[in-house]
Formats: structure tokens, sequence, C-alpha cells
């Protein structure tokens, strides 16, 4: 039995490859680190520009209160803001957040994707509340890198705090199904292009979600995440900057007061959460 399965008791759709089942195993390591080696041989001299004092000289003006009118003006004042494209959400919760990016102007639609059952039924009212049935689309389950079922914990005492990892003992464990992004976006019908940044935030299952997108990665999608590494494996924060940084160039640090650019490879992991933006 592999790692992920022992770890989230993975069960896979029928008829699914037994052989490919197999060869999940060692999960986030075994698979982010061979990619990291031989990513960083090929693009060592493109990742070696953002030590150059311009890139980190960047004036990102007087910043907005709200996360979304945050990350929307930095994508537009570094240049990686995409005009006419549909957000991708990943852990939308209530909807709160998904009805402020619906209705800021930025995007022309918005797919919000949530597992918790509770915060799903919520979104889907808030939406219908403020009339967005046709600019966000809802989507039940969680992302995976292949598709199939998993364990999910839902918090007693908050539901915003569930997550593919249990946080607390009396966390409930339930099983939700789990879909790669590629398949998301094949039964949403929003192609692949049409995907102009993602916003992770699902509690400690980051890094899961970015293997399965490398579709959108190789396009330089940006991606907003809240990066939580006390919620991850042993080594396994350190593999996912690098596996990041095979990708990604620059990002954006907003957890401190004042954000500041720094090489992808220079994502603080000792720090608690971090909410960072990869924008090239």
């Amino acid at each position: 039995m592999t790692y992920f399965q022992r770890t989230a008791a993975f069960e896979p759709r029928p008829n699914f490859s037994a052989n490919f089942i197999q060869r999940l195993g060692g999960f986030l390591t075994a698979r982010i680190q061979p990619i990291a080696g031989r990513f960083r041989s090929m693009k060592a001299a493109a990742w070696s520009a953002p030590s150059r004092a311009s890139d980190r000289r960047i004036d990102l003006g007087a910043l907005p209160e709200s996360e979304v009118a945050k990350v929307c003006h930095i994508l537009s004042t570094t240049g990686t803001f995409r005009d006419n494209a549909t957000l991708l959400e990943l852990g939308a919760g209530s909807g709160v957040q998904t009805i402020e990016m619906a209705t800021c102007g930025a995007f022309v639609g918005v797919l919000a994707v949530e597992p918790e059952a509770v915060n799903f039924t919520a979104l889907q009212r808030n939406v219908d509340d403020n009339g967005l049935q046709d600019m966000v689309c809802c989507f039940p389950g969680a992302v995976g890198i292949i598709d199939g079922m998993a364990n999910f914990y839902v918090g007693r005492d908050d539901k915003q705090r569930s997550g593919m990892k249990q946080q607390r003992p009396n966390d409930t464990k339930t099983r939700i199904p789990i879909n790669t992004v590629e398949t998301i976006l094949q039964d949403a019908c929003v192609p692949l292009e049409q995907i102009g940044l993602v916003w992770i935030d699902i509690e400690g299952y980051e890094a899961i979600a970015c293997l399965s997108m490398t579709g959108l990665m190789e396009r330089n999608i940006p991606i907003y995440a809240v990066l939580s590494p006390e919620l991850y494996h042993r080594d396994h924060g350190s593999s996912f900057v690098r596996y990041l940084a095979t990708y990604y160039r620059r990002c954006v640090l907003l957890t401190d007061a004042e954000p500041r650019i720094v090489n992808v490879s220079d994502i603080p992991l000792d720090q608690g959460s971090v909410r960072v933006l990869l924008i090239d």
C-alpha cells in the first residue's frame, strides 16, 4: 500500500489501472524532487535573474486592504494580469471571498471549488442571493492528482478549517470525490487557456493542487496560495518550494506588513502560514 493510500485512504475510480496506483508511492518527495532537479539544471540561467536589484525594486504602490483587490493590483503593476480571464478558486468556503472575486470587475467568471458539504451549500446560496449564477460556477469536491475518492476531515467547531488532513482530535472524517484540475475544468466546460489566476486556500493540501495543474503552471498562470508548512510532512515543504521553482521565477510575499518580491526558491517555511503570489 502506498503512502497516499495509507494517509488519505485513497479509493480510485472503478477500472483504474492498479499498476498506475502503485506508481504513486512516495507521493510528494518521490514525485517532486526528481522533477525539481531536472528542471533546475535546464533553467538555471533564467532563475538567476531575480537576484538583480531591479527585480526587487518594483514599486507596488499603495495597496488596497482587500486581499482580492491587492492581488489584482499587484498583477496589474507587474504586468502579469490577464484580461478576459476566469479565476479558479480552490477552497471557496462559504463564498464570501468568491462574491468579491465575481463582482470586482477583474474577471469574466469564477470557478469555485469547495469540498465541505455545509460550506458548499452556503456557497451556492451566496451566489444565488447575489444573482451571480451566470458569473460563478460552483463545483463540489476537492482537487487531487488523480480522480477518485479520499478522506476529508470536517472541523466540528469551525467548518472553514476543514481539510484533507486531520488537524484536531474532534474533526469528523467523511469521504469526498477528488478530481484533477484538468477534470474539473473539463466538467465545468472551462478551457485551460481561459484561466487567468488560480486561488488556493486548502489547509495544507496546496502541494497536491499544484501537482494536479501542471498544464496551468507550464503556462505561468499566476497562483495565489496560502501555504501551511506546519501541516506538511517532514521535508515536503522544501521539496514543494523546489517544485514551484521549476515553473516560476518570482513571487510576492504577502504575509509581511509590506509585500516584497523574492525568488520563489526563497519562500520562507519557518514563519507559519505564508501567503504568496506566484507571478512569473
